[in-house]
């Protein structure tokens, strides 16, 4: 008999991301870790080779304080136009 437990996970919000075609990023709260964590992952919208649609691999949990200091880092990098500046050399893609 497996144990089953009931996450709540309430989506607060989903982003298209124009570099990852076929999948979306959703921004939830969830209940983890005996605390109410902030979720974020990777939705796969369009199938993949397989035929699978749903959550990946690719996402993690952080804490509230640990949102609030991504929140902060994310707005100091946002706001500094030197941080999008196109660097000379190899982009990773390969492209010169």
């Amino acid at each position: 008999m497996s144990k089953s437990h009931n996450f709540n996970n309430e989506v607060h919000h989903v982003l298209e991301p124009t570099l990852h075609m076929g999948e979306e990023i959703h921004i939830m709260t969830t209940n983890a870790y005996a605390d109410r964590v902030m979720n974020i992952r990777m939705n796969r919208v369009v199938p993949s080779r397989t035929g699978y649609v749903g959550y990946t691999k690719v996402g993690f949990f952080i804490t509230r304080d640990e949102a609030i200091k991504l929140r902060d880092a994310l707005s100091t990098i946002i706001d500094d136009d030197d941080a999008w500046m196109v660097v000379e050399g190899d982009t990773i893609d390969g492209d010169s």
